[in-house]
């Protein structure tokens, strides 16, 4: 027993460090999977590194998607609707150096991105819109006709079990 921990050393003790152990193992080859397989699709690959946060809304009209991406250049971005899937593409430059500074600690996400989003209905590809500002992508997808909420008259003056001419 060591002097600081009050706990025994023992089977229990090593039998949560061996279960601990597999559970690492498990969530490490789901994430590495996991990867592969969006990667297959053409959803995530190999090649980005870092993934933007996202904000996914939806109006009676619209689906709007918020995506975060400080410091990337409009005209490094590419926005690509294919079905109900978009997918956001694009490079955010690492901080300016030259051979008279010194890192200490680089923090920032840099490099290429990627993001696919599922949207939550059929969209209508024609009306798409995508505006940068303030570190903030907004894309603006007008939903398709079928997928809008519609409003529906109630009508009075018929009885209950009345016919309907």
């Amino acid at each position: 027993m060591s002097g600081n921990d009050p706990r025994p050393e023992g089977p229990l003790k090593s039998s949560i460090e061996k279960l601990r152990h597999e559970i690492d193992n498990w969530f490490e080859a789901a994430l590495v999977q996991g990867e592969k397989a969006l990667g297959a699709v053409g959803l995530r690959g190999g090649e980005c590194a870092w993934v933007p946060r996202a904000d996914v809304l939806e109006s009676d009209n619209e689906v709007l998607v918020f995506l975060e991406i400080p410091g990337v250049s409009p005209d490094q971005v590419d926005v690509t609707l294919a079905g109900n899937m978009l997918t956001i593409r694009g490079e955010k430059p690492p901080a300016p150096r030259d051979e008279r500074t010194v890192g200490h600690a680089s923090e920032r996400s840099t490099g290429k991105f990627c993001r696919a989003i599922p949207l939550p209905v059929p969209v209508n590809a024609d009306q798409v819109s995508a505006d940068a500002k303030d570190g903030v992508l907004t894309i603006r997808i007008f939903k398709a006709e079928r997928s809008r909420a519609k409003q529906i008259r109630v009508q009075s003056g018929h009885s209950p079990g009345q016919a309907i001419d």
